[in-house]
């Protein structure tokens, strides 16, 4: 087994000049020059003491980010002028001022460059963890509630308390993590022109980059930690464009980068450039407008971003991993794939780790963000069925992928013909309870998932105090997922109970406050001590299955057929 970086270069007809195909979590550096433009005009009854002045944010230096050079200017009226430097939101921006504008009325068109050499390091490297019991003092400004970040809001609070109960800063920032990017949608497609709240993003449950940072920095910021929004520019394993991503703060450590969209805690590769951070998402405005004039004269503008590849580097010796499998297993058998994956990079680290297996494969595979420490050795075991094919003679090579930060482990898997009727069972799992109060409606949002190969069978029953209100039950397919909804009317304070028995078995207890603003803590009862251990239990976490997009290389496509 050999760690492998798959590299191709691709010309695209875009705005950006170059697209290259390598996952981005394995960039430890990269050194770009990104040329930003704003093409634009000005247009209305034009007079003499009109003014114009123009705002274009410029790229901000930071911890990891090093700026070798910025050029900026303004082009208009075949005249070239440089900027003056203005502070607008804490944030730096190139101001260019023309005092008589109508010197240029027959000439209404400009054109505003910020060309910057840049190169990022990413820092890897987590100091000791932090108790979150204990309030993270000097920081309120980035623990407030905010115009797209709701920390106030009650569902989002309800949602964090059950989801993610850990008093471990590290580990809570990894499962808020885990749990926007597996959960949240990605849809270019209805949200790109805008952005969305992280209370809009829970409730759709879809969203790009903004969304996706915004719920991350509403959770971080309702479990206690510092959270501020990031703009910048990215690489998404297939071009460069515009991003967004926070970054929370670890005493003893320092900021941290966070990218639910890309699956990345505790630090964010080398193809993330920071432009700006605030408190918002909506504190950075890139480019901005203000005249002073005697009749209203309006502003048109076209940006546009162009990337080009200095150099790169890519992680190496970060970890180093064991692969221990089957020799071979019979079509349709279970089985499992063991990885024993060791700390090498002399750091504590949050690692992104992704099996991939091809399509005919059912598995609980799935991306997974796992803090070692130093020199820390870690076992991960996948649950995995082989296909169904029927098949006499000969056997199948399935190709699979190890991902690393530090490059891939490729494999084989041998699928021989069944011989005999293996017996399995249905595996019936909670993939995520979610509550939603509107009015004086409470709704219970449950996803099932049958990991099993056979038919099950599963009973849900909801009280609220003592008397039961709502249940059924549930009969899920072998690998199906089903979406359940209960609603309760005209809920007020009390507790309300969710009892969930079959082949996982559980009991979920959470308080309707008196007041929205309040919390609803949730605890777990196991259901045949539940009587006893009412008062002892902890929250629950549920933990949620991840199931993220990935860049697929064309080796887990490969399936060869040898008799």
């Amino acid at each position: 087994m050999k760690k492998i970086i798959l590299i191709g270069f691709l010309l695209l007809f875009c705005t950006i000049n170059f697209a290259q195909e390598f996952r981005p979590s394995t960039v430890k550096s990269m050194d770009v020059t990104i040329t930003s433009e704003i093409n634009g005009s000005f247009s209305g009854a034009i007079n003499q003491g009109d003014t114009l002045e123009l705002f274009f944010l410029s790229i901000q230096e930071g911890y990891g980010q090093d700026i070798y050079y910025t050029n900026e200017f303004m082009e208009i009226g075949g005249k070239k002028f440089t900027p003056t430097k203005v502070t607008k939101n804490e944030l730096d921006y190139a101001s260019y001022k023309i005092n008589d504008l109508y010197k240029y009325a027959k000439t209404p068109i400009f054109k505003i460059v910020r060309e910057t050499k840049i190169k990022k390091t990413a820092e890897i490297g987590l100091e000791e963890d932090y108790d979150l019991s204990e309030k993270i003092i000097n920081f309120d400004r980035f623990l407030e509630e905010t115009e797209y970040i709701e920390v106030n809001d009650s569902e989002l609070q309800s949602k964090a308390m059950i989801e993610f109960n850990s008093n471990s800063e590290i580990e809570t920032i990894s499962e808020i993590t885990k749990w926007v990017n597996t959960n949240i949608q990605y849809d270019f497609e209805n949200y790109y022109n805008g952005v969305y709240s992280a209370k809009q993003t829970y409730n759709s449950g879809a969203g790009v980059c903004d969304e996706f940072a915004n719920l991350t920095a509403a959770f971080m910021r309702i479990k206690g930690i510092p959270a501020r929004y990031v703009t910048g520019i990215s690489y998404d394993g297939e071009r460069f464009g515009l991003h967004g991503w926070v970054e929370v703060y670890l005493p003893n450590t320092g900021w941290i980068g966070v990218d639910s969209t890309y699956g990345e805690a505790g630090y964010v590769d080398a193809a993330h450039f920071a432009i700006a951070k605030t408190f918002d998402a909506n504190k950075a405005i890139d480019f901005s407008a203000k005249t002073k004039s005697k009749k209203k004269i309006t502003i048109q503008s076209e940006p546009s971003l162009d990337v080009e590849l200095n150099s790169i580097d890519f992680f190496k010796n970060l970890i180093n991993a064991e692969i221990i499998k089957p020799k071979q297993v019979q079509t349709g058998e279970t089985f499992e794939i063991t990885t024993k994956l060791t700390n090498t990079s002399e750091k504590n680290a949050i690692f992104p780790i992704e099996l991939i297996l091809h399509e005919n494969f059912k598995s609980n595979a799935n991306e997974k963000l796992i803090y070692f420490k130093k020199n820390e050795t870690i076992t991960i075991t996948w649950e995995i069925n082989a296909p169904e094919e029927k098949f006499e003679n000969g056997y199948y090579d399935y190709g699979f992928l190890l991902l690393l930060p530090d490059g891939n482990i490729s494999d084989t898997i041998k699928v021989i013909p069944e011989k005999e009727y293996v017996q399995n069972k249905s595996n019936i799992q909670i993939k995520d309870i979610s509550p939603f109060i509107s009015n004086k409606t409470l709704e219970i949002k449950i996803i099932l998932e049958n990991l099993g190969d056979k038919k099950g069978e599963t009973e849900i029953e909801i009280f609220f105090e003592e008397n039961q209100v709502d249940g059924k039950k549930i009969e899920l397919d072998a690998f199906e997922e089903k979406k359940l909804s209960f609603l309760i009317k005209n809920i007020k304070e009390g507790k309300v109970t969710v009892n969930i028995i079959g082949d996982e078995t559980r009991k979920i207890e959470f308080t309707i406050p008196k007041k929205e603003t309040e919390k609803i803590i949730s605890k777990e009862i196991p259901l045949e001590n539940a009587q006893k251990q009412e008062n002892n239990e902890e929250i629950l976490i549920i933990g949620s299955i991840s199931i993220s997009i990935v860049f697929l290389i064309a080796l887990i496509g490969l399936v060869l057929l040898r008799k």
